[in-house]
């Protein structure tokens, strides 16, 4: 039996440790809401892989070195102190005899981000000048380029089905705007990590009237866009475009990722050209993506995709889209439902 004496130290030391624990619980809970009250947003200084960070127009932390290079804006990543979020901060490449095109691309990227706002579409946060040069403020996405993924095996085509009527909605979206992507490749789809595609860098971007063919400005140096593997022949010889450039794209995007193959460069092996100009050609295309493991009447739906001509491609993403459910099989309502998986 222990004594009374040792009895009374033992609940002395419980009643001790009991306070210390409930004055420990008490100080986490008013650091944190203090945390969540207005105006006392914590920010974290320092980001994954940061460095220096800078204090622009008020409200933003940038991290420096810049986050990637691009050939129009150098990125950065950045906190909005405003919200404690990370974000992404574009600002125009300089030291080129280019730098006033790449700024007014990029101020084009920020009046037609503005004007979109769609799940399947990078958002827009703000955009300003600080110490004279102006910053684009876009939301920033955790996940990966499908083009940077490295896959060591191709995607399934339910997979594909379901990313590319993501596309073709948020397209869709684009189009009905008066815009038209130009730049549509799996560098530029972001794969979320929700699961979800979303596209991003729109500053080669431009503006199409009433739906119809635009002839693009001769003093535009953006009259040819090249994309090595992904060449869309409008673009490629600086003609008139409108939305169905950017459903070529698409459809070349589609076959990379059930092939891993460069499209243009499977035309040249087919048939010494980078695309289908014929429907006879059109159908050595779908024949290979079969041979790949493609379904038969979606590798159609995708060869009509890259003809040459854009009178012979789909009229728009809703056709397009249209076209693909059907080739698959799908409802609309089974690709909502893979979308949340």
């Amino acid at each position: 039996m222990w004594s009374s004496d040792y009895s009374l130290y033992v609940m002395v030391a419980v009643y001790a440790v009991l306070a210390i624990g409930i004055a420990a619980l008490l100080v986490v809970y008013r650091r944190r809401r203090a945390r969540h009250r207005p105006g006392n947003v914590q920010v974290p200084t320092t980001a994954p892989g940061a460095g220096r960070t800078k204090i622009v127009n008020v409200r933003y932390e940038l991290i420096s070195p810049p986050y990637k290079q691009g050939g129009i804006a150098t990125v950065w990543r950045a906190i909005d102190r405003k919200t404690g979020e990370t974000c992404i901060i574009k600002t125009p490449r300089r030291g080129t005899q280019m730098d006033n095109v790449y700024l007014n691309k990029l101020l084009l990227e920020g009046t037609y981000l503005r004007r979109l706002r769609h799940p399947g579409i990078v958002r827009y946060i703000d955009d300003f000048y600080y110490e004279g040069e102006f910053h684009l403020v876009i939301e920033y996405l955790d996940g990966e380029t499908l083009m940077a993924l490295s896959l060591r095996s191709p995607f399934t085509e339910n997979q594909v089905v379901v990313w590319a009527c993501q596309l073709l909605d948020a397209l869709s979206c684009i189009h009905s705007a008066g815009i038209v992507h130009r730049d549509i490749n799996p560098k530029n789809v972001m794969l979320c990590s929700n699961g979800t595609v979303k596209l991003i860098d729109f500053d080669t971007a431009t503006s199409i009237r009433d739906g119809a063919r635009t002839e693009v400005r001769r003093d535009d140096p953006f009259t040819q866009i090249t994309n090595k593997g992904f060449d869309i022949p409008e673009l490629l010889s600086g003609g008139k475009v409108d939305q169905r450039c950017d459903l070529c794209g698409l459809a070349q995007t589609c076959i990379y990722l059930l092939t891993l193959e460069h499209p243009n460069q499977v035309c040249l092996d087919l048939f010494k050209s980078s695309w289908p100009r014929s429907y006879s050609e059109a159908k050595s295309v779908a024949d290979y993506l079969v041979s790949a493991g493609v379904s038969k009447r979606m590798a159609r739906c995708l060869a009509q995709g890259t003809l040459f001509s854009p009178d012979h491609r789909f009229a728009d993403a809703r056709a397009m889209k249209a076209a693909l459910l059907s080739a698959s099989g799908y409802t609309e309502k089974l690709v909502e439902t893979l979308s949340t998986k």
